[in-house]
C-alpha cells in the first residue's frame, strides 16, 4: 500500500496544520487508522488523538464522508473494493513541549506520534511526507530521507521512524559541523544568549566521548533540535537526534552546566535506549503502555554519564563535577520515598506516577533518574575495584552496544544485564541488583568513595529543627504545598493545601522559621491555619533537621592503590 502524507498551515496563525492521507494500491475491505497513544522516551499516555478535529475520507477527493470512529484513537473506513482512499484532517497544535506540537505565525515544530495517522497493517511499509510551508517559511529541518531532489518531500522508511524523526519548518538557524566522523546539524529556533561557537566546539567535545565509550557511532547524521523558550526545559530522545527545550538565558555560566548536560543526555541515547533497549520497547505498542523494569537503567545510567562526560570532554571542571555527584547524593538520600520504592517499582510504575506528581509523590516515590544515577556511579566504583581499576562502567557500555550490533532486533531483560555486569566485574553481580534495584536500599556511600581516593564528608548542621514542610507565599498568604512523613508536620496533621495563619499566635511572613527557630526538637509549637477557610490551631513537633548535606573532594592522603582507582574514575583520556 502506498501511503502519502501532505503537511500544509493555511492559518498558521490559528495553530493547526492540515493534513492529507492518500492511499494507493489498497487491497483490504476496511482500512483501520490509527493515533499513537504514546511516544518512545516519554512513558505517559498523553491521548494525542485529542487535538484532532474529525476524519473525513473520499475516493475521489470531491466527495467527503465522516469516518466512523471505533474507539478514542481508531477509525474505520469501508474501501467497497475502492484501491485509492483519501483522508484528511485539521489538528490542532499549540503545546510547548518535546512531545507535542507547536505551531505559531514563526514555525511548527512536529512529532510524528502527535501528528500522524497510521493504517493499522501497514507499519512496515514506507510513507512519503510531501510539506507545503508558507511563503515566508524557509528553512525545514528533520532527518527524514530527501526525496525527488525536493528538501519539501520526504520519505520515512516505516512507522517508527516516522513517529521518530521530529520536523522542524520555519526560519530557525541551521548550522553545520562534523563530529567523530558524522555530519551534525544544530537546528535552533528562538533569540537566546547562546554563543553558538562556544555550544558547538564543547558539542564536539562530548560527541567524541561519548562515541569512544561505546566503541562506534550508529549514525550517518545527527540533528540537534533547540528550541529556546522562556520557562521549558527538557528533551527527547530519537534514532538519529534529540528534541530539546532550553530557557532562552541558560547559556550564562552558572546555568550552561544544565543546558550542556541535557544535550548530552540526549545524545547519550543514541546507544542507551535506541539501540541498546527493554526488550519490552521494541517493537513498540502505539496503543496502549510498553512496561519495563529498566528505566533505572536506560535514564539513570544516563543520567550518570551526562554530567561526567561533560567532565571527561574538559566541559566542566573537575571540582564543578564532583559538586554535581554532592548534590545527586544529598537528593537521593533525602527522598523521603526511599523507604517506599524500589528503582525497579520506578521503572516499571512510571505510567502511573512519574509524570503525574502529587503533593505526596516525595513521600512514596524515587526518581529512576536521580537515583539511577547514584546506582550507576556505585557500580561503576565496584567494577573499579574488583577489577584493581583496570574495567570500569564504560566496559559494560561497550558490550552491551557490541551485542546489540550482534543482535539488533534483540532487547535486553534485566538478567542480561546482571550476566554483563558480572562478565566485566569478575563479580557475581546478582546481590547488588538485589540491594540496589529491587530492595529500598540504605545508602552509605562512604566507603566506596574512600576506596577511591575520595573524601564524602558530612557537612549536615547538628541541632537545627525542622517541621518538614514545603511553602509557597502567594498572594500575601503561606501555603502547605508537600509534607514530608518523617517530621512534624505531617506526623501532627497538618495538611497540604493548608494556609498558616500563625506560629504560636505570631502573625507569619515569607521568613516564618524564625518564629521557632530558637527551639529545640522535642519541643512543641502552634500552628494556626486556614483549612478551607476554618482556623484551625494544631500542636506540631519539632524534630531535628534529618536531611544530609553532604559535600565530595579528594581525599588529601590516601593509598596508592585508592590512587589508582580514582585516576580511573577521572581520567579525562
Amino acid at each position: 500500500m502506498q501511503q502519502t502524507y501532505t503537511l500544509s498551515f493555511p492559518a498558521p496563525h490559528t495553530h493547526y496544520t492540515h493534513v492529507n492521507l492518500a492511499l494507493a494500491q489498497i487491497n483490504i475491505p476496511v482500512v483501520t487508522l490509527r493515533m499513537a497513544v504514546w511516544t518512545p522516551g516519554s512513558y505517559l499516555v498523553r491521548e494525542f488523538a485529542k487535538q484532532i478535529d474529525a476524519v473525513d475520507y473520499s475516493f475521489d477527493q470531491q466527495q467527503w464522508q465522516r469516518a466512523v470512529k471505533t474507539d478514542k484513537n481508531t477509525w474505520q473506513i469501508a474501501t467497497n473494493g475502492q484501491s485509492h482512499l483519501y483522508i484528511r484532517y485539521d489538528l490542532y497544535c499549540f503545546e510547548h513541549s518535546v512531545r507535542t506540537n507547536y505551531i505559531d505565525v514563526e514555525h511548527a515544530v512536529l512529532n510524528g506520534a502527535a501528528t500522524f495517522l497510521f493504517v493499522e497493517g501497514a507499519e512496515k511499509t514506507p510513507k512519503d511526507i510531501h510539506i507545503i510551508a508558507p511563503e515566508n517559511w524557509h528553512n525545514i529541518s528533520t532527518t527524514l530521507e530527501t526525496i525527488n531532489q525536493s528538501v519539501w518531500q520526504r520519505r520515512a522508511a516505516d512507522l517508527d521512524e516516522l513517529i521518530d524523526s521530529p520536523i522542524e519548518i520555519g526560519n530557525h538557524l541551521s548550522y553545520f559541523f562534523d563530529a567523530a566522523d558524522v555530519p551534525h546539524e544544530l537546528a535552533i529556533y528562538g533569540s537566546s544568549n547562546c554563543n553558538t561557537e562556544k555550544l558547538i566546539a564543547d558539542l564536539k567535545k562530548i560527541i567524541e566521548v561519548e562515541t569512544a565509550i561505546f566503541g562506534g557511532h550508529p549514525c550517518n547524521a545527527y540533528t540537534f533540535f533547540i528550541q529556546h523558550t522562556d520557562n521549558t526545559f527538557g528533551g527527547l530522545e530519537h534514532l538519529h537526534s534529540s528534541l530539546n527545550h532550553v530557557a532562552r538565558w541558560s547559556y550564562e555560566p552558572k546555568k550552561y552546566q544544565q543546558a550542556i548536560s541535557l544535550l548530552a543526555h540526549e545524545y547519550f541515547h543514541l546507544w542507551n535506549v535506541k539501540r541498546i533497549r527493554p526488550k519490552e520497547l521494541g517493537p513498540f505498542n502505539y496503543h496502549e503502555e510498553n512496561y519495563t523494569e529498566l528505566l533505572w537503567f536506560f535514564e539513570g545510567v544516563t543520567s550518570y554519564y551526562d554530567d561526567y562526560i561533560c567532565y571527561r570532554a574538559g566541559v566542566t571542571t573537575q571540582e564543578d563535577y564532583l559538586s554535581i555527584v554532592a548534590k545527586n547524593i544529598n537528593t537521593v538520600v533525602n527522598t523521603a520515598g526511599i523507604d517506599t520504592q524500589t528503582l525497579a517499582e520506578a521503572s516499571w510504575d512510571t505510567w502511573l506516577k512519574y509524570y503525574r506528581r502529587t503533593e505526596n509523590s516525595n513521600n512514596t516515590q524515587v526518581s529512576y533518574y536521580t537515583q539511577g544515577a547514584v546506582v550507576a556511579m556505585l557500580f561503576d566504583f565496584i567494577i573499579i575495584q574488583a577489577t584493581d581499576g583496570q574495567h570500569h562502567l564504560d566496559d559494560v557500555m561497550k558490550a552491551l552496544y557490541q551485542r546489540y550490533l550482534q543482535r539488533p532486533e534483540e532487547g535486553i531483560m534485566q538478567q542480561d544485564l546482571i550476566n554483563i555486569f558480572s562478565e566485566v566485574s569478575g563479580l557475581d553481580f546478582k546481590p547488588y541488583f538485589q540491594q540496589y534495584i529491587y530492595n529500598t536500599p540504605d545508602f552509605s556511600p562512604q566507603p566506596h568513595f574512600e576506596q577511591l581516593g575520595l573524601t564524602l564528608k558530612d557537612t549536615t548542621p547538628a541541632n537545627k529543627v525542622y517541621l518538614g514542610l514545603y511553602t509557597q507565599w502567594k498572594d500575601g498568604r503561606l501555603m502547605i504545598t508537600e509534607l514530608d512523613k518523617n517530621y512534624g508536620a505531617y506526623q501532627s496533621g497538618l495538611n497540604v493545601h493548608d494556609e498558616i495563619v500563625a506560629i504560636d499566635l505570631y502573625r507569619v511572613t515569607q521568613d516564618f522559621t524564625k518564629l521557632y527557630a530558637h527551639k529545640k526538637a522535642g519541643e512543641f509549637i502552634s500552628v494556626t491555619v486556614s483549612r478551607q477557610g476554618v482556623l484551625k490551631t494544631i500542636p506540631v513537633l519539632l524534630s531535628n533537621d534529618k536531611r544530609k548535606q553532604y559535600e565530595l573532594s579528594l581525599a588529601a592522603h590516601t593509598t596508592e592503590k585508592a590512587l589508582r582507582f580514582r585516576n580511573k574514575w577521572l581520567s579525562t583520556n
